[in-house]
């Protein structure tokens, strides 16, 4: 097997590690973004519930999580959990969740309560007011820790090999075991992880900082 043959089969883990990546990225912001509404703003037992939620997803290392629900779960939903790719997203999906809630709570903190009062004084309704004045700030705010996040599922997503998914770290073991190098097929994934990672989170970072200056939201 040539050089060009080894690279083409690991590059043909990329497209699992993607939809794995950006899958579990987008699960995190539909859950993490109410629920860091619903921490702030919610009731005490609705933040003591989120809470909980946040410790068990950030406590427990996503390997265990992922033999947990794969292992565990799985021998009583075997039509979900048994599927590798649908307990990847569920478990790296709600870990993100967990990171994200925080991640936008910060920024709900940092915009402060005035923008919320204000437009509530206009005779908007909370709801309104948070999904109008709120929430494209907090987005805007968001964007330097989302970008680390991204990365994070990105490299988080090699996990999922060890549960089947057929990733750019399955194809990398494959090659190590076919051709008995140990050391180039894991630099050949090193390699890919970061241009998976870095270009994005970077982007992100600089769109951000690009929006909040043009809309006037720089913290001074």
């Amino acid at each position: 097997m040539d050089a060009l043959q080894q690279l083409m089969l690991i590059l043909n883990g990329v497209a699992s590690t993607i939809t794995i990546s950006i899958a579990s990225f987008f699960i995190g912001v539909v859950v993490g973004l109410p629920l860091s509404f619903l921490r702030v703003y919610g009731t005490r037992g609705i933040q003591f519930l989120i809470d909980g939620f946040e410790k068990f997803f950030r406590g427990i290392p996503e390997l265990v999580l992922m033999f947990l629900f794969y292992f565990g779960v799985g021998l009583y939903f075997p039509f979900t959990f048994k599927n590798v790719f649908f307990t990847a997203n569920f478990v790296l999906g709600l870990r993100s969740a967990a990171n994200q809630s925080q991640i936008f709570r910060g920024a709900i903190r940092g915009i402060g309560d005035e923008q919320l009062v204000a437009a509530l004084s206009l005779g908007l309704s909370k709801v309104k007011s948070i999904l109008f004045v709120m929430l494209p700030q907090v987005i805007i705010y968001s964007t330097p820790g989302l970008g680390s996040e991204y990365a994070l599922l990105v490299k988080d997503s090699a996990y999922a090999y060890l549960i089947g998914a057929v990733d750019i770290m399955a194809r990398t073991d494959w090659l190590r075991k076919a051709t008995g190098d140990t050391v180039t097929p894991y630099i050949t994934a090193a390699f890919l992880y970061i241009l998976l990672t870095f270009p994005i989170a970077t982007y992100l970072d600089k769109w951000g900082s690009r929006k909040k200056r043009q809309l006037g939201l720089e913290r001074k």
